[in-house]
């Protein structure tokens, strides 16, 4: 059984299961160097290098399938153009059967419970991601992507990423709030790869799925974002994401025209989403097997392309066509609306990827059409290639609710810093227009059940395992060595079948050993023992906990099972990082 399979059997040797670092008399620095190892911002390092690893080979393995069937890998759009109408046709519909019949094995057989979305495992879950599901859900995703699907890639790319977050979290054993973070840590990670954009990549996660801002959660998502951009530029080189052609805005005139856009973005996310969500509703209200479903969101798909094969992929290189080169407003309008057409039949159907480069795509033709326009009224004002660029952020800002996250992201995908101005101005325009005209965003299921998961957290889920213990009877050099080895306050005292009883105070210890060496034989006194020490149950809400503690002046809790046994122990850290998670979304 993999050292993961448990999910609170902490090892012995780890300080943040214990809540200690254990210097051993003899190697003064070991446990300092065991509390640096188990630092979050080391593991969320290690995690950053794992998630682009995993991210990288699921990229290499799209273009595999791609050169497999096509005959070569490049852009999806120009593969599509060199197709017949049946070719254009067929490929979406076989990826859809197959996704559809790739997920409804995982349904089979992987139970619900263990571990879903990344985001659920964040923000609803208990920082678990099934192995199983999440490698079978990226090769649906695949079949998706590879077959011209109109959605993103970066969705399973993020997926597998987290899944790396969760393994170096179960390995451990760490409660709770610690594999959440590290889960996060593989997000961020997933999206610095996906775009190459290592700060608006833990900002995502962060702003989006945790809703804080808190230098605690954002050092460790930085650390493990830009461990994984340093992979990818030695692995897979390093360009920006998207080819703008270098544009300068030198006048305020210039950025005040590009305002109104800001609005424009805000007022149409809205619709934009409410077509989404309608077709979600629509393709559930179709009870028919999923990998029919996902077929015929591949059908659509590809009888689409026969009017517009700019409508398979996510979109990518159809943006950066668009910056490159002049196009009419009739050939974008055209483009737009089909665009929205296939990414509605293929998110609607239930196939797995990201909506994130999707949104960008309808960002960016909205950007050029306010380009051309102000071109025609006011020629030579404000380049088109720049009013893509600022449609592309205030469009993902409108959509996401997360602004911040939105400039940055679009500075790190173009590189140019001549645009973080108007980037600033449009994003918060839209933001502010698009809450006011709808509260929820593209994210909001996951946003809105944050607070009842941290309301849900009982105490087995903050446990850590192997407190230090002795039994009645036994000599006073057992219990010194128990204090000396945990550097505890208490011991605690259960008796041969393992039922709490109490605990040995240190300070009330010291003063029952005697100056000869003959008292360390001797068993300890009865006296010693405080039997009203506090405990908890295994089931005892997060709430129940924090109250005990509110009473007791120690570091940790012993917790018990229903027949009185010692499971293991609460430290008070690990509630007051969960309590801080939770008030953050107040």
């Amino acid at each position: 059984m993999p050292p993961w399979a448990g999910r609170t059997a902490a090892p012995a040797r780890c300080p943040r299961a214990t809540g200690l670092s254990v210097q051993s008399p003899d190697h003064p620095l070991q446990g300092t160097r065991q509390l640096i190892w188990q630092h979050p911002v080391v593991f969320a390092a290690l995690i950053g290098v794992a998630g682009a690893l995993l991210t990288i080979g699921f990229r290499e393995a799209i273009h595999g399938v791609e050169t497999l069937a096509y005959g070569r890998s490049d852009s999806l759009v120009s593969i599509a153009r060199g197709l017949q109408g049946w070719q254009r046709v067929l490929p979406p519909v076989i990826g859809g059967v197959v996704a559809g019949l790739l997920l409804r094995w995982t349904q089979r057989w992987v139970r619900e419970e263990h571990g879903g979305d990344y985001m659920e495992a964040i923000a609803l879950g208990n920082g678990e991601l099934d192995v199983r599901r999440s490698l079978l859900k990226a090769l649906s995703s695949l079949a998706t992507v590879a077959s011209g699907g109109a959605i993103g890639r970066e969705g399973p790319m993020v997926q597998l990423a987290a899944l790396a977050g969760s393994l170096f979290g179960r390995w451990w054993a760490l409660p709770v709030p610690r594999r959440r973070l590290y889960v996060a840590c593989g997000a961020a990670a997933g999206v610095a790869t996906a775009y190459n954009a290592p700060i608006a990549g833990a900002l995502f996660i962060a702003e989006i799925v945790l809703n804080s801002l808190s230098l605690a959660s954002l050092a460790p998502l930085i650390v493990s974002a830009f461990t994984a951009n340093l992979v990818v530029r030695q692995l897979a080189g390093y360009a920006p994401t998207y080819h703008m052609p270098f544009s300068a805005l030198n006048h305020d005139v210039e950025i005040m025209a590009l305002l109104p856009l800001g609005l424009l973005a805000g007022a149409v996310a809205p619709l934009y989403l409410a077509v989404l969500d309608q077709a979600h509703v629509q393709f559930r209200r179709w009870h028919a097997p999923l990998w029919l479903k996902l077929g015929t969101g591949g059908l659509l798909v590809g009888l689409i392309s026969l009017l517009s094969p700019e409508v398979w992929g996510n979109g990518y290189s159809v943006v950066n066509a668009i910056l490159q080169d002049h196009w009419s407003m009739a050939a974008l309008l055209a483009v737009l609306f089909w665009k929205v057409l296939a990414v509605s039949a293929t998110t609607g159907s239930g196939a797995v990827g990201g909506i994130f480069t999707p949104t960008l795509f309808v960002g960016a033709v909205l950007g050029a059409l306010f380009g051309d326009l102000l071109q025609q009224l006011w020629p030579g004002l404000v380049p088109v290639p720049v009013a893509v660029v600022i449609g592309m952020g205030a469009f993902l800002a409108a959509c996401t609710h997360a602004p911040l996250m939105s400039i940055l992201m679009l500075f790190e995908m173009t590189q140019n810093y001549n645009l973080m101005v108007p980037l600033m101005a449009t994003c918060v325009l839209g933001y502010l227009v698009s809450h006011a005209l709808r509260v929820r965003s593209i994210y909001a299921v996951t946003q809105e059940q944050i607070k009842p998961a941290a309301a849900l957290t009982i105490a087995a889920d903050l446990l850590h395992t192997e407190p230090p213990t002795v039994t009645l009877g036994q000599p006073m050099q057992v219990v010194e060595e128990r204090f000396r080895q945990s550097r505890w306050q208490h011991v605690y005292v259960t008796d041969a079948a393992g039922r709490f009883l109490g605990a040995i105070p240190l300070q009330d210890f010291r003063l029952q050993r005697l100056p000869d060496g003959t008292a360390a034989a001797q068993p300890w006194p009865p006296q010693l023992l405080r039997a009203d020490y506090p405990r908890v149950r295994l089931e005892a809400p997060a709430w129940e906990v924090l109250e005990v503690f509110s009473r007791h002046p120690g570091e940790r809790l012993p917790v018990l099972d229903t027949q009185d046994r010692l499971i293991g122990y609460v430290v008070k850290s690990d509630l007051v990082l969960l309590c801080r998670d939770y008030l953050a979304q107040l």
